[in-house]
């Protein structure tokens, strides 16, 4: 099996949590049920790296809440360092405060390592309706760093968050697997 379709498998048939109005995807590469194995993760930070445009990236950022094992893993490969956004403050200098409301819930992310002038790529693991995103893209903007690219493993498009992300900010979003969460189960579309 090559890496794309262990990404994608990993995200088909995999039960849905209803969480008010949104469906909560449960599957191995963002909730770790069943555990993430290492071929799973190497697959999608493979499958990021060819997707993404890291020739003139100096950084990757991320958020801690589920991507922060994807944007380890692409640093990893790409001997790229990373700046990571914080669902709590540390109070050191530099730290960038962005508040975010997302599906789930709301509140403040905290970007550290990422500087003025730094050429980042944004690495997430899924876009529902995008407040977290839009939150990552003001928190790198304010830093004075320039965004090179964005990928994100998963998209759930019923949501509308891809959308969202280019109406209010003006970045694109590259998605990997869009996923259908209208059932009882995940579905991919092709």
């Amino acid at each position: 099996m090559d890496h794309k379709d262990l990404v994608r498998q990993s995200f088909d048939n995999q039960p849905l949590l209803p969480m008010g109005n949104y469906q909560f995807l449960i599957n191995p590469l963002t909730e770790q049920v069943p555990a993430t194995s290492a071929a799973l993760l190497r697959a999608a930070a493979d499958w990021i790296i060819e997707a993404g445009n890291f020739t003139s990236a100096t950084k990757i950022a991320g958020e801690e809440d589920k991507g922060a094992i994807l944007v380890a893993a692409v640093s990893l490969a790409t001997d790229l360092p990373f700046g990571m956004a914080r669902w709590y403050p540390s109070g050191l200098a530099g730290q960038v405060t962005v508040g975010f409301a997302m599906e789930y819930t709301q509140g403040a992310l905290y970007l550290n390592g990422i500087e003025r002038d730094d050429r980042v790529v944004i690495v997430d693991d899924m876009i529902s309706t995008g407040g977290t995103m839009i939150a990552l893209i003001h928190a790198v903007q304010q830093a004075g760093a320039q965004i090179m690219d964005i990928i994100c493993v998963g998209e759930k498009p019923v949501y509308g968050g891809v959308q969202r992300i280019l109406d209010e900010t003006g970045f694109s979003v590259k998605t990997l697997v869009k996923i259908d969460v209208s059932g009882e189960r995940s579905r991919l579309y092709v």
